[in-house]
């Protein structure tokens, strides 16, 4: 019956626990099948799973050819490998200004949700889209600051209001019946 030496036990043991965790950088990603390829110094993985933020919220966002990611192995098993493409977060946090749920873009477009003050703002790099099956019914006060531009019918319940006038109540004075043009709203 043969025994390790503890010098070889603890080797083994350190090889086995730096299999577990390894770093690398992003090779390739698939992005229809939700896996990506990370090449560990002279090794390939097999296409991994990356790991997502899953909850409440749930973003999907996938890793970056050539971004150094931590590459964790179950076991030791590559085969079994999943990507955890995150960053210490205290690196991060001046970036997101205290928010409690946020997102940045490569554009510098931030997309944040406080679920205490019950906001959800967007600030934007670019331009924004949004798009909607007809009868779609936000309830919520909006502020935009910025031009808007609607290709469908823009309509409002109560009131709309364009430079302080009022299209439910403003009056135009100079009024003639017949075929006379009114002036502008008063």
């Amino acid at each position: 019956m043969s025994r390790s030496s503890p010098a070889s036990s603890t080797a083994e043991t350190h090889r086995a626990l730096a299999d577990l965790v390894r770093d690398g950088v992003v090779d390739s990603v698939d992005l229809a099948a939700g896996k990506a390829i990370v090449r560990l110094g002279d090794i390939l993985t097999p296409p991994c799973d990356w790991a997502m933020s899953v909850g409440d919220t749930t973003i999907w966002n996938p890793p970056t050819v050539g971004q150094p990611v931590i590459v964790i192995c179950p076991e030791g098993d590559i085969e079994r490998a999943f990507i955890s493409n995150r960053l210490p977060s205290s690196q991060m946090a001046p970036l997101f200004m205290g928010a409690k749920v946020a997102v940045r873009f490569k554009d510098g477009s931030l997309l944040s949700y406080d679920p205490d003050a019950g906001e959800l703002r967007f600030d934007l790099a670019g331009k924004a889209s949004v798009v909607a099956p007809a009868g779609l019914s936000i309830e919520a006060d909006i502020t935009i600051t910025g031009n808007l531009v609607a290709s469908g019918t823009l309509s409002g319940e109560q009131d709309v209001i364009g430079a302080g006038k009022s299209l439910k109540s403003h009056k135009h004075t100079g009024v003639t019946a017949g075929s006379a043009v009114s002036g502008g709203p008063q």
